[in-house]
């Protein structure tokens, strides 16, 4: 997170009512975190969302007061096994990020969970089988965000990290039609529209068009400059292919389609 100091006058300045902590390292692991939140409700901050792995809230004492502080949780979780976790994130803390996630349902958080699953090499042939745990583990959460790594921070560089979207696209399907099955809201972003064939109602971009967002959250890189894209009737409500994935993968595998955006049903979320 940044430094407080010039955050608090920003916020106080242009009379910010929403603000997201996260970056600068795991923001649950630093002590002034509850006096922070504190902080932002006293400068007029109405909505505060934590981004977290969830591993410091396997303390349930800390969980709850942080439940108390704090609107929104969102929760990145790459696996719901243990070694596939382990590999993706480098570390041993897969029963604690569990338990940081049953403490925050456990504590009737439900509906402002937010669980990330990022798909990548690592994972997505698993993503069926994350929908099947997730019914039985998470049932309540608020949203299931499944994203596409992107070829940035970590990942930059290391090819084997970004699967191709045609080697994805089948298990996303799947995992998706679990998790509808089951009860949840969930999207799929980073992913191409074309590529979703069928689900494109699920797409967290084309349901940002759909209410009249612009397709792309602030900071977010626009689409590659490709041509499948350029033809594509997809395009105004779709990410598109990336110009890192372009980087890695190349873009032969996109073909423009002639489905228009507005004949698609958007998915509950």
């Amino acid at each position: 997170m940044p430094p407080l100091g010039p955050a608090l006058a920003r916020i106080k300045r242009d009379r910010i009512k929403a603000v997201s902590l996260e970056g600068g390292g795991e923001p649950s692991v630093r002590p002034d975190l509850l006096a922070t939140a504190a902080k932002l409700r006293a400068a007029g901050v109405e909505h505060i969302m934590l981004s977290t792995n969830g591993v410091a809230l396997a303390d349930m004492e800390l969980c709850r007061e942080a439940a108390a502080a704090i609107d929104q949780f969102t929760v990145n979780f790459p696996s719901h096994l243990p070694e596939v976790y382990a590999a993706a994130t480098r570390s041993v803390k897969y029963p604690q990020a569990v338990r940081g996630l049953r403490n925050l349902l456990d504590l009737g958080v439900r509906e402002r969970l937010r669980v990330f699953h990022i798909i990548s090499s690592f994972n997505f042939r698993a993503l069926p089988g994350f929908a099947a745990w997730a019914a039985e583990n998470l049932r309540g959460a608020g949203l299931v965000n499944l994203t596409f790594v992107r070829n940035a921070g970590r990942a930059r560089g290391e090819d084997g990290i970004v699967p191709s979207y045609s080697e994805a696209a089948p298990f996303i399907k799947l995992a998706l039609a679990r998790l509808k099955l089951a009860g949840f809201k969930a999207v799929v972003q980073n992913f191409p529209l074309c590529m979703l064939k069928g689900f494109e109602g699920f797409s967290f971009e084309f349901q940002r068009w759909s209410r009249g967002d612009a397709v792309f959250e602030e900071g977010v890189a626009s689409a590659a400059d490709c041509a499948a894209c350029a033809a594509c009737a997809l395009a105004p409500a779709c990410c598109g292919a990336r110009t890192d994935y372009g980087e890695i993968r190349g873009f032969a595998e996109l073909k423009a389609s002639r489905i228009r955006p507005s004949s698609i049903k958007p998915e509950r979320f």
